[in-house]
């Protein structure tokens, strides 16, 4: 038979089966020596008998995969950041967009805490995000603000919410399904950063598709990749590369740069293309020290 993996803990998987019904399996051990099962796969397995667990036998070619948030065949990335606390970390959002161009996934940016948030701080980042054409919902747990555009969003897809502690996935998750009743946690008084709830990536129905909880976290490493290649992944830049006098273009201080030309001309986020030469710089780094 085949199915959706829907949770795995301790060596045994929960899968949701084409007929509807779901199964509790292990992975045989040849499996065992191969990839690991996650939250997301497609795979083949054999039901149980009686008491007896069922075999989980092969996974499927995948679409994508994830590791943090570790899932597979993701449609939609949901980038969640707080309008009030934590802070927004909008380097970790465009590490995340990065990693939905290149594994084509579909991002939409989620602003939540909206009813405290601050007002000029969400039409800072709107503004930021806007020249790049990426989807964006201003969200409310509390309000139940902007359901209704995250439902749509899910429309038959697996989606993913992912973003720092504490910006409110999992009470968006509540609004959304409130028969799960997640867990959720608010910020250490002390550090001031959010108290992870969720400890493992779980899928559930929802919507005709699949939403997916998932742990929170603080830091996402991009690939390795060409510094020149970076421009690429951001959607704000990729038409106007043709049109730079060098093919390698970094677009930081190379002269007849269409990139800084739009940049001069107010068609670019400052904010999002300061965060674009650090990124390059890094990745320079990277590169220049690869074989020390």
């Amino acid at each position: 038979m085949t199915g959706t993996l829907i949770k795995g803990i301790g060596g045994f998987y929960t899968i949701l089966g084409d007929d509807g019904l779901s199964y509790t399996c292990h992975a045989r051990g040849r499996l065992r020596l191969s990839i690991s099962p996650v939250a997301g796969d497609r795979v083949e397995f054999r039901p149980g008998s009686g008491d007896e667990d069922g075999s989980l036998s092969k996974i499927l070619p995948r679409k994508n995969a994830l590791t943090r948030p570790q899932v597979a065949n993701l449609d939609v990335l949901f980038i969640v950041l707080s309008t009030s606390a934590p802070k927004p970390d909008l380097m970790l959002a465009d590490k995340l967009l990065i990693e939905c161009e290149l594994k084509s996934v579909t991002p939409v940016i989620v602003l939540n805490k909206c009813d405290e948030g601050d007002e000029a701080l969400i039409e800072s980042i709107r503004a930021q995000y806007a020249p790049a054409g990426y989807g964006l919902i201003i969200a409310s747990a509390t309000e139940r603000r902007g359901l209704d555009e995250l439902k749509k969003s899910v429309g038959g897809n697996i989606c993913c919410f992912a973003g720092q502690s504490a910006v409110g996935k999992s009470s968006l998750m509540n609004a959304l399904l409130p028969e799960l009743g997640l867990r959720t946690g608010g910020l250490s008084r002390k550090t001031d950063r959010g108290r992870h709830t969720t400890r493992a990536s779980e899928l559930f129905p929802a919507f005709g598709g699949f939403l997916v909880d998932s742990p929170g976290f603080s830091l996402l490493d991009i690939d390795e990749m060409e510094p020149h290649d970076l421009a690429g992944l951001y959607p704000e830049m990729r038409d106007k590369l043709s049109l730079c006098r060098f093919a390698e273009c970094l677009h930081i201080s190379e002269p007849d740069c269409a990139v800084k030309r739009q940049l001069e001309a107010g068609r670019l986020s400052m904010a999002r293309y300061e965060r674009y030469r650090e990124l390059v710089m890094h990745l320079t780094e990277l590169k220049k020290h690869k074989y020390d």
